[in-house]
């Protein structure tokens, strides 16, 4: 599974298309020329999440788990499916991302990524800025009390 590790920053240009890090396109591609990704808005406001396909899979088994017709079935694959974008990388590494999205996450020139484990986060960069710094706030709280391993 790949990995995504850092913050990077890069320009969108007039197209929309911007340059995936080339160290999340190594831990994507492996012997691939191009890479495929599923954008999608995320459940934080302002924010893109970016997927590789084996990874956001996952999902579709959790969806797999609920009954037909539930409504929680119907709600989850209804954000899931309408709301996500499949994209591949052009031969110089980069994505388009799509209006709707870079609407969503305010994206005019920057564009950060945040490496998040098994799947990364895009950004306007002051944003982006925003959310690790109270993210960094918070962590001390969750970690009091608890053994360091």
């Amino acid at each position: 599974m790949s990995q995504f590790f850092g913050s990077h920053e890069n320009r969108l240009d007039v197209k929309g298309r911007v340059s995936v890090p080339a160290s999340f396109r190594a831990a994507l591609r492996g012997e691939a020329e191009t890479v495929s990704l599923i954008l999608r808005p995320s459940h934080i406001p302002g924010c893109i999440e970016a997927w590789p396909r084996t990874a956001y899979a996952r999902w579709q088994a959790a969806l797999d788990a609920l009954e037909d017709f539930d409504p929680k079935r119907e709600a989850l694959a209804t954000l899931l499916y309408s709301e996500a974008f499949p994209v591949d990388t052009d031969a110089q590494g980069r994505i388009v991302i799509p209006a709707e999205l870079a609407e969503h996450a305010g994206l005019k020139e920057g564009v950060s990524f945040f490496g998040r484990g098994d799947h990364f986060h895009i950004w306007e960069p002051s944003a982006g800025a925003a959310f690790k710094k109270a993210s960094r706030a918070m962590a001390p709280s969750f970690l009091i009390g608890r053994p360091v391993q």
